[in-house]
């Protein structure tokens, strides 16, 4: 290597070992770490406010949801009804319908069989008066 290369190097290195050395003074030392850790809770303490966690609330959240679930059923079945309801309501109105329809019809075929009697006998007529032999 040239001897500008290498000064270029080292120049380099200086300047990256006085920013780590700036750094250094704000890092936290094992006495530190030691120190905040100490008054953490440990692994068996937590475990033990889990469990009485779990405990205290899952028997609270397990009456909630069978709660939850007996107005959700209870919801469903009035539901249930109101369709059954509305379908009897439309099956009724439906039937009523029928009926009225049938009425017409048969107001109508009535009034179709008496035009065409009267067809016919009007036709038996000009037939009648128009043959000779009758």
């Amino acid at each position: 290597m040239h001897t500008e290369q290498q000064e270029q190097r080292l120049d380099n290195f200086e300047r990256r070992v006085d920013r780590i050395e700036q750094i250094l003074p704000t890092l936290a030392t094992k006495h530190d770490l030691k120190t905040a850790v100490a008054p953490l809770a440990t692994k068996a303490e937590l475990k033990a406010v889990k469990t009485e966690l779990q405990t205290a609330f899952g028997v609270s959240i397990a009456d909630a949801v069978t709660a939850s679930e007996r107005r959700m059923c209870a919801r469903m079945d009035a539901i249930a009804e109101s369709l059954r309801d509305d379908i009897r309501l439309i099956a009724d109105g439906l039937t009523e319908t029928e009926q009225r329809m049938r009425t017409h019809f048969d107001v109508v075929a009535e009034s179709l069989r008496d035009d065409i009697r009267l067809l016919a006998e009007a036709v038996a007529g000009l037939v009648q008066r128009d043959d000779p032999t009758a």
